[in-house]
């Protein structure tokens, strides 16, 4: 009879319910308990469970039906049993112990268990001094030390062990137990067995303590990511590397140069400025500045649409985050790739985690180049104190630095035209990735070199005086700072210095670009060059109060405004309304008394001045008359 078949008659009350619904992974841990499961464990309960559904079958046939013993040579056959007999054991083993009991078939009764504490020579031991305590205790404190000294970062099973046995009798002689008890423990062998089991779970622990590369390399699990996707120039790596390759500078001593690299993570392309510094001198934010301008304009993948830095020395400064945002406001957000996210420097800057080489696809490509650089007979490798040299006992071979500039220009060449293997790439070249994706309809995006000056330039306020600018001990000068009063602000494109000598004025409030100041170059006392730039200066100034001028359309005649705000405001009628309701107050007897005389000493005040005036008109005249000559007296008397 089938499955099938039986399933028609009415189960029993003893048919266990059949573990369908629980993974294997818990049935499995149910079987092995605390113990590493293996791939045997995992195959002894599949076959559990194909047996269990077949014993289900026959549970459901009620004993002595019809049937039932060729359902169970059935199953006897399938599984290789010898007889049916033997199913029928099993049925009963299923019935009490469900799948559980079907999967231990096999095995010890006793499996997974300790057939000894921790070891024979440790039991002997602890049953040997009674007084310590029971044998069971001691082991359980014997078991507790080991995984603590695993914890604290034992190198091996026998460190582990002399120092939790160290620390057990340290215990004891604490407790005031005798001291030889003690020196047996010390004595007792290493259990390996038992000590590397305990490593198994807490050795990890310990390494983390001591060792965080070998817990890097060994045990921390990477997420998986992929570039699958991409455009060029939507994610772009930062990183400085040195070039293994010893070069000469102009003063004839050895350097080794470094590489400041852009990697486009969708084509692996690689755009690298070699930077040959100075004696004690490391890369400055000034090189990488420039490089980041130069990659913009020239790299084929473009402007990147998201940055991702290392988070080194070269890299812990903001300046490149804030001329990013710059750059996404002068381009008025072009290069935004979500436009929810609003914060520029969290929408497109990345740091990496510091000392997690996996977290930055750019080291992966510097190990790509360097196996192109390992060419050239000078090239020397990484390690430094073990330097690869084709001569013995005369050092490394020196090299002209321009013509490795020119080497490593043409060996970048062969390497964007290598297939690669990237798990985004499949085998093609970074070219033909480029190519790939101008056929989906990819285009570069490019910055105007004036957006990158302005934007990696150092910004300050500074006033304009008498038409100029105080910056970097200089004055500078341009004809549009004659008609401006107050503070502007200015920016100094550091990445065009030296061949561009300008600074970039800007209105502090619209920021929008005034002019580009020039230095002031100073004139000979008697120079007629210096006549005519003041001439020229005060032309400049008087069409730039013109243009002024007409921009606000004219001049304000302010004195034909006189009394406009008054009559507009109803001043008049405000004083007349006053006036109006103003109240008399009349004076007292005493008051209007004194008015009468106050007026009165005037009045005659005034007549005696009158008098006294009339008298001094009539002596003066007396006087005149009297010294004129005869002809003035006669044209006086007749009228003249």
């Amino acid at each position: 009879m089938s499955k099938a078949a039986g399933a028609a008659i009415a189960p029993t009350a003893s048919l266990p319910a059949l573990p369908d619904d629980v993974p294997d992974h818990v049935l499995v841990a149910q079987l092995v308990g605390a113990r590493l499961a293996t791939e045997a464990d995992y195959a002894r309960v599949n076959k559990a469970k194909l047996l269990a559904h077949r014993l289900a079958g026959l549970l459901a046939i009620p004993d002595g039906q019809r049937g039932r013993r060729e359902v169970a040579k059935k199953i006897a056959a399938e599984f290789g049993f010898r007889s049916f007999q033997h199913v029928y054991r099993l049925l009963d083993l299923y019935r009490k112990g469900g799948l559980t009991a079907l999967a231990r078939l096999g095995q010890r009764k006793d499996r997974g268990q300790a057939r000894v504490l921790v070891s024979v020579a440790f039991e002997a031991w602890a049953r040997a001094h009674p007084e310590l305590g029971e044998a069971p205790a001691l082991a359980e404190k014997m078991l507790q030390l080991t995984r603590a000294a695993w914890v604290g970062g034992a190198s091996g099973a026998t460190q582990a062990w002399l120092k939790a046995t160290a620390a057990l009798a340290k215990e004891l002689m604490d407790a005031g137990r005798p001291r030889e008890a003690a020196a047996e423990l010390l004595s007792l062998p290493c259990p390996r067995r038992f000590v590397e089991a305990e490593g198994k779970k807490f050795r990890v622990a310990g390494l983390a303590k001591r060792d965080g590369k070998a817990v890097y390399d060994r045990h921390l699990a990477p997420v998986p990511r992929t570039a699958a996707g991409l455009m060029p120039g939507d994610v772009v790596c930062g990183d400085i590397s040195p070039l293994d390759i010893p070069v000469s500078r102009a003063d004839g001593s050895v350097a080794y140069a470094r590489m400041i690299a852009w990697h486009d993570v969708a084509t692996n392309w690689l755009h690298v400025d070699l930077v040959l510094l100075d004696k004690g001198e490391g890369i400055r934010r000034e090189h990488v500045a420039a490089s980041f301008c130069r990659m913009c304009e020239t790299a084929p993948f473009g402007a990147p649409r998201h940055l991702y830095l290392d988070n080194g020395s070269e890299y812990k400064w903001e300046e490149l985050i804030q001329a990013w945002v710059q750059v996404a406001m002068l381009t008025k957000h072009a290069l935004r790739v979500d436009a929810s996210e609003l914060l520029p420097e969290q929408a497109r800057v990345t740091r990496s985690i510091p000392f997690h080489p996996r977290g930055k696809r750019i080291e992966g490509r510097f190990g790509n180049l360097h196996q192109h650089l390992a060419w050239w007979f000078g090239y020397v490798g990484g390690n430094r104190m073990a330097k690869k040299i084709t001569t013995m006992g005369r050092g490394v071979e020196v090299s002209d630095f321009a013509l490795v500039e020119t080497w490593l220009k043409a060996t970048l060449e062969d390497y964007h035209t290598t297939p690669q293997q990237a798990e985004h790439m499949k085998g093609l070249s970074p070219m033909q990735a480029l190519e790939r994706a101008r056929a989906a309809g990819w285009k570069k995006a490019v910055i105007e070199r004036e957006v990158l000056m302005l934007a990696f330039a150092d910004r300050e306020l500074r006033k304009v005086n008498r038409g100029a600018i105080h910056w970097m001990g200089r004055m500078w000068f341009h004809d549009e700072l004659m008609a401006i009063d107050g503070r502007v602000e200015v920016a100094w494109p550091r990445i065009a210095a030296p061949e561009y000598e300008g600074l970039i004025v800007l209105d502090p409030r619209t920021q929008r670009v005034i002019c580009v100041a020039q230095p002031q170059v100073p004139v000979g006392l008697l120079d007629q060059a210096g006549a005519k730039e003041a001439a020229r200066r005060r032309k400049a100034f008087r069409l730039l109060v013109a243009d002024r001028e007409r921009e606000a359309g004219g001049a304000l005649d302010g004195a034909a405004l006189a009394g406009v705000r008054a009559k507009a405001l109803g001043l008049e009628e405000t004083l007349a309304a006053v006036e109006a309701e103003a109240v008399r107050i009349e004076p007292s007897p005493e008051a209007a008394q004194l008015r009468q005389k106050y007026l009165e000493a005037v009045e005659a005040r005034l007549k005696e001045t009158t008098r006294r005036a009339a008298e001094r008109a009539a002596a003066d005249n007396l006087i005149r008359w009297a010294e004129e000559d005869e002809d003035t007296k006669a044209a006086r008397a007749m009228g003249f």
